[in-house]
């Protein structure tokens, strides 16, 4: 019975890849970036191009579409509401994007959970980076004394130290106004504030010698798992103590785990949707996508099509009002010296 029972499934799975060939052969399949040429988000997409048509039974020409505005926004709302539902058109949506809906932004006509998600390209680990001569040596001197962070608008330089002033207790207090993270990183190296609180990578791709000539510190790291280059600092999750403080900062971090995502406009075949996320599976995979990444210098830490459905779907089920107060605990907070 077992064998009779996989040799079924082998016929089936057989059938489909050979639906998906017959279909995909001859055709162009569009990725649309939601950003504009030369961007962080425009380069995962054109290397992604170049070797997801060998993933792709009947390998169809490939070609990448810029399409920016609203930070993100237009794509994603065409990728939704105008796109082909044919599996013939698929995008790399921007990391905040998709749960603008859950944060009642207006301009969102979309639903989430009803995009067919077939994965991301690296989840993004925030960091409370410190300077060296600051007076915070651990993540417990941020709960005693006044830490004063660089901020550059409603970003992960302010909203994440809002959210822990007001779920933990920390004492962080925002000096805001800097233009982005080059430049709360100057401000920094001239002791005009002690630290920054956001991407891991950017202190890593940005500031490679603040860590060989061990300048900086970091107190917490933001993410749903440690980053296997900060096995000694500890997660934010390590200090969340009450149940809708764990609800927040899950929607917080699924943002985060989110990265780079890919999806698929809702209503494309199902078979199609299998088809295009072992696509993608299969490229994160390819040996020479993984050098491509390495060579420019770019994450690469993959969370597949149905794990970012999950999330998602999490994400929904959280109650009106705690969304409600984790909008409120972003945007302020009771910071000491303000």
């Amino acid at each position: 019975m077992h064998r009779l029972l996989l040799a079924v499934a082998t016929l089936a799975a057989s059938a489909a890849s050979a639906g998906a060939e017959d279909f995909y052969r001859g055709k162009t399949l569009r990725v649309i970036v939601a950003s504009e040429v030369g961007g962080g988000y425009d380069l995962y997409a054109r290397s992604f191009a170049t070797h997801l048509r060998r993933h792709i039974p009947g390998e169809p020409t490939i070609v990448v579409q810029n399409m920016p505005g609203a930070g993100g926004l237009q794509a994603t709302n065409w990728l939704f509401n105008i796109a082909p539902r044919d599996g013939l058109v698929i995008g790399l949506s921007q990391r905040g994007v998709p749960f603008y809906p859950y944060f009642n932004d207006p301009n969102a006509k979309f639903v989430p959970t009803q995009f067919n998600w077939l994965g991301s390209f690296a989840a993004e680990t925030g960091t409370t980076t410190i300077w060296h001569t600051g007076k915070a040596q651990t993540m417990a001197d941020a709960f005693k004394d006044t830490i004063v962070l660089g901020g550059s608008g409603p970003n992960d330089s302010e909203t994440y130290p809002h959210l822990m002033n007001n779920t933990i207790g920390t004492k962080f207090r925002i000096v805001s106004g800097y233009r982005g993270n080059s430049t709360v990183f100057l401000a920094m190296e001239r002791g005009e504030v002690e630290g920054v609180t956001g991407s891991w990578s950017s202190v890593k791709s940005e500031r490679p010698n603040w860590l060989r000539d061990k300048l900086v510190r970091m107190l917490v790291q933001i993410g749903r798992t440690r980053a296997p280059d900060l096995p000694d600092v500890p997660l934010i999750t390590d200090f969340v103590k009450t149940d809708e403080h764990k609800a927040m900062w899950n929607v917080i971090l699924a943002m985060a785990q989110a990265g780079r995502p890919v999806t698929a406009p809702p209503g494309i075949p199902a078979e199609l949707t299998k088809t295009l996320r072992a696509a993608f599976d299969a490229t994160v995979k390819d040996t020479a996508f993984i050098a491509e990444m390495e060579r420019g210098r770019r994450e690469l830490s993959p969370e597949s099509g149905e794990a970012m459905q999950r999330m998602l779907e999490e994400v929904a089920a959280t109650p009106a009002e705690t969304l409600a107060k984790l909008i409120a605990y972003t945007r302020k907070s009771d910071q000491p010296g303000r």
